[in-house]
């Protein structure tokens, strides 16, 4: 899957033209590190999931709703205290990043107006859920960090939240000042990896290891291609039209399996499997990949307690049998 900064650009355009505005009606915390919010606005009710999983973090809209346990956790309790009524007001991404900043107008103990902001940070080993002040400080988080244990981003209540370093690569939403196409040139010629998909991965903010695969695939019709045996000025323009056509109009794509189930996705079409189609919108593509993945993982974990279960009734009646038959043969 392709959960990179220009999907979470795309998602965070259609959530401030879908739940902008409306209040936080209901605050759920289904699972360890996920939370789900239901919003009431003037369109209807919606409800938000976001995951702060190191294995699988997720941001989207969704129709589904989730049992939770019958006592809220410390976090949920906290979010529910500082947002419930809260109306949302902006949502924003640091530039190419894989965070998300969600702002709500709520009030005060006093009953005075104030603005607090959810931070999802949703980037592998360090994903987080900040909740904070109007002054940036950390009120709470979902995962706290020590400072013994990272001396450079604490994330503790009471602390001033510190956003990740920014990761310094090429941002393909700015402009190039030597044109486009010199831009992939530079790229291509600079000292680096010696594969494409590597080199773009190395060099290019914003992107997945998928989308860059895909770029190699339709500029040098490889994956794999090697830079040395590519004419530098035909790889560039080809990467230049590839990136100016996806990332001035991105859609959400994705493959499946034969059976259905989605098993990529990107803001670019996928070619590198086959054959891919074309979702109505990011959020329902994501809904969609993420509810089949639940519901897969569900039956997963149960066939295992069912095969373990069967596993140790054999094993047992298999000592059974041996001891009988031992008993038999001295008989």
């Amino acid at each position: 899957m392709a959960f990179d900064g220009f999907v979470i650009s795309n998602l965070v355009y259609e959530l401030n033209n879908t739940i902008l505005n409306a209040k936080i009606s209901k605050i759920a915390q289904p699972e360890t590190d996920e939370l789900l919010f239901t919003l009431k606005g003037s369109n209807g009710q919606y409800r938000l999931a976001m995951s702060a999983s190191a294995s699988l973090p997720f941001l989207y809209l969704t129709d589904a709703n989730k049992p939770s346990p019958l006592t809220a956790p410390n976090f949920c309790m906290l979010l529910r205290k500082h947002l419930l009524g809260a109306k949302l007001t902006e949502v924003s991404q640091p530039p190419m990043e894989r965070a998300a900043s969600f702002r709500f107008d709520c009030t005060d103990e006093m009953g005075f107006p104030v603005q607090k902001t959810l931070v999802a940070e949703l980037m592998g080993r360090t994903c987080n859920l900040y909740l904070l002040s109007p002054e940036g400080r950390i009120l709470d988080c979902l995962r706290r960090i020590g400072l013994d244990e990272s001396a450079k981003r604490a994330a503790l209540p009471g602390l001033m939240y510190q956003p990740p370093e920014p990761v310094m690569k090429l941002n393909l939403l700015d402009s190039a000042p030597e044109g486009d196409v010199q831009r992939y040139v530079n790229i291509l010629t600079a000292p680096g990896a010696d594969v494409l998909a590597d080199r773009l991965m190395d060099t290019v903010g914003g992107l997945s290891p998928l989308v860059c695969r895909e770029a190699a695939l339709y500029a040098a019709g490889s994956t794999d291609a090697r830079i040395d045996s590519l004419d530098v000025d035909t790889t560039a323009d080809k990467l230049s039209l590839f990136f100016h056509e996806h990332v001035s109009h991105p859609a959400p794509y994705y493959y499946a399996l034969p059976d259905g189930t989605p098993k990529q996705f990107a803001f670019c079409p996928i070619r590198e499997y086959g054959e891919c189609r074309r979702a109505e919108s990011f959020g329902k593509l994501l809904d969609m990949y993420y509810t089949v993945r639940d519901q897969k993982d569900a039956m997963r974990q149960k066939g295992q307690a069912v095969r373990k279960t069967v596993q140790n009734l054999c094993s047992r009646l298999t000592k059974k049998l041996a001891i009988q038959e031992r008993e038999l043969e001295a008989t």
